[in-house]
């Protein structure tokens, strides 16, 4: 019983990680512009395939297949930031409706592209594995959880101890008082959601190589991730990462008591439960109002 909750320990530690970075970028795009981006699980998605593409066309390395996918999601959320959410931002209604007409032209895009089949991409680090005691996993499962734990230190770092991380936290507490400071809220708003987005190709890029690439593979850690957010509160970054590693490890030890297909049962349960308990979730602020 001790190896089979080790297990499914380090498969759920391993899947929060990637609902984590999704559950990351949609709180800093949330935060800092108070917009709802729900078409982040297709530019998740749209990460595996440059994965892939940078990976098996161009460079034949992954590290590297990893870092151009991030940039070119970058450079995606600096577009779609600009032409579509700027306009966007101080109606709600019209960011929902824009981000799901975005993961309709997403989606067929990426199937005209690459079309309809699933991608597989067989990485050294998916070949080879690593034991631990009587377990065997992937490498990759531990890349993941390494390269995550990297990139939710490396952001802390990012937000507190640099100019521009202060930048987006003080546009984020109040934007016409960073202007009265010299701050460019657009350039934040622009930054923010390019690193959101490269946060996003992250994920697909590290998820990519266990599971098959296909067009919908973003759908799942969107719900998750969206699940993540809430549990841990709107808009609170610990409350992503907590929220995001505590629905995955959730998950995967369910498994040990119910049929793998009823998992998601007790994820949206707990969401569920935690609407009822504490609707402003684990580290959010409780709105006057709410009981």
């Amino acid at each position: 019983m001790a190896t089979a909750i080790l297990e499914q320990f380090i498969n759920g530690a391993m899947m929060g990680s990637i609902y984590v970075l999704v559950a990351l970028g949609m709180v800093l795009i949330y935060g800092v512009m108070h917009v709802l981006n729900f078409a982040h699980g297709v530019l998740f998605m749209v990460g595996g395939y440059m994965a892939h593409l940078f990976f098996f066309n161009l460079t034949g390395s992954y590290p590297l297949a990893i870092v151009f996918s991030m940039l070119a999601l970058a450079l995606i959320g600096m577009v779609l930031e600009r032409l579509i959410f700027r306009s966007l931002r101080d109606n709600l209604r019209m960011q929902i409706v824009a981000s799901l007409g975005l993961i309709l032209i997403i989606q067929n895009g990426v199937v005209r592209l690459w079309g309809p089949h699933a991608l597989q991409m067989r990485v050294p680090t998916v070949d080879t594995l690593v034991r631990v005691g009587q377990l065997s996993f992937t490498v990759q499962h531990f890349v993941i959880i390494g390269v995550v734990a990297l990139a939710v230190t490396t952001l802390y770092l990012f937000l507190t101890r640099t100019r521009l991380g202060t930048a987006m936290r003080a546009t984020s507490q109040h934007p016409e008082a960073a202007v009265v400071v010299g701050i460019n809220p657009n350039r934040v708003y622009t930054l923010t959601f390019m690193i959101a987005c490269a946060l996003a190709g992250l994920g697909g890029a590290l998820l990519g190589p266990l599971f098959l690439i296909f067009p919908q593979m973003g759908d799942a850690p969107m719900l998750k991730a969206l699940s993540a957010i809430i549990i841990g509160g709107m808009g609170s970054v610990p409350g992503a990462i907590v929220g995001g590693l505590g629905i995955g490890i959730v998950e995967s030890m369910s498994t040990l008591v119910i049929p793998t297909d009823y998992r998601d049962t007790i994820v949206f349960g707990v969401l569920i439960l935690m609407l009822l308990i504490r609707p402003w979730g684990i580290f959010g602020v409780r709105v006057r109002g709410e009981h």
